[in-house]
């Protein structure tokens, strides 16, 4: 299973970061109720996309994601008669609904229950799931359903702390909207030999002045487009732009980079050869 970065960059999600560790750490600690984690971070929906890729890197043989905010119970009105209407029950809750689902799946086999935008939800469903996790009991209206505690995972997102109960049960793993990891790539890395790759240092230099670090797939691809279609600056930045997820488009226009972007170009050029195509041709 361990090292866990090519198995979550097979699932979607890539950084440079590892969370061998982590994960290790959520997986091994003994419990007693059903194992928790917050993904935290600052980074939006990133979160989202690790937590499914971890789930399927772990191999979880169910997968079960649920949103807050997204489903509304409406009561139903029945029509008994002329003038008279009686309000029936609103139908079994989304949220009652999943966990049920989760409930059931976990008795014979691996699950994950991805549960989103949790801070969306009224507070009681909070109080409820700390329940659930110390017991993995799940009540509502008058029927219970017990998960299996060995087979069930947990993870929470949400774009608020969780509520104390909630975040004492649970591992909390931080997914950060930068990669925190400078990875050194080199042109063996990239696949190039040095003579054509020396674009690679302007380039990390660039990077650098935005405090951004690719991950090696990132490199990869931008290193491809270098290599085959870019062959003057506003190609360069539609590159940069299309592949390193973090760029800020403002920051790419801003007068500071352009020097640092000529550089690169420049180097590029001269990889290629059109420098001296340039000098032979004027003269």
């Amino acid at each position: 299973m361990y090292p866990l970065k090519p198995l979550l960059s097979q699932n979607g999600f890539t950084s440079s970061e590892s969370y061998d560790h982590a994960v290790q750490c959520f997986l091994s600690n003994p419990t007693d109720h059903i194992r928790c984690m917050h993904v935290d971070g600052d980074c939006g929906r990133k979160r989202t996309a690790f937590a499914h890729a971890l789930a399927n890197a772990l191999c979880a043989s169910q997968i079960m994601y649920y949103e807050f905010g997204k489903d509304k119970s409406i009561p139903q009105i029945i029509r008994i008669q002329e003038g008279e209407e009686i309000i029936e029950e609103p139908p079994v809750e989304a949220l009652d609904r999943i966990l049920t689902e989760a409930c059931a799946q976990s008795e014979a086999e691996q699950t994950v229950l991805i549960l989103d935008q949790l801070h969306k939800t009224q507070f009681l469903n909070h109080i409820r799931l700390y329940e659930f996790l110390q017991t993995g009991l799940w009540r509502y209206s008058d029927v219970q359903y017990q998960a299996n505690l060995s087979n069930l995972s947990v993870y929470l997102i949400s774009d608020e702390p969780l509520y104390h109960s909630l975040q004492s049960c649970s591992f909390r793993l931080w997914i950060s909207e930068v990669n925190r990891a400078v990875i050194t790539v080199s042109a063996e890395d990239l696949g190039l030999n040095e003579q054509n790759c020396q674009w690679l240092l302007p380039v990390q230099k660039l990077l650098g002045k935005i405090n951004l670090s690719p991950t090696l797939e990132e490199y990869q691809r931008l290193a491809f487009d270098i290599e085959q279609h870019v062959h003057n600056k506003q190609q360069l930045k539609v590159s940069l732009f299309g592949w390193l997820e973090n760029i800020d488009r403002i920051k790419l226009e801003s007068e500071e980079l352009q020097t640092y972007l000529d550089e690169v170009l420049e180097a590029i050029l001269m990889g290629k050869g059109v420098g001296e195509e340039i000098e032979i041709s004027g003269v």
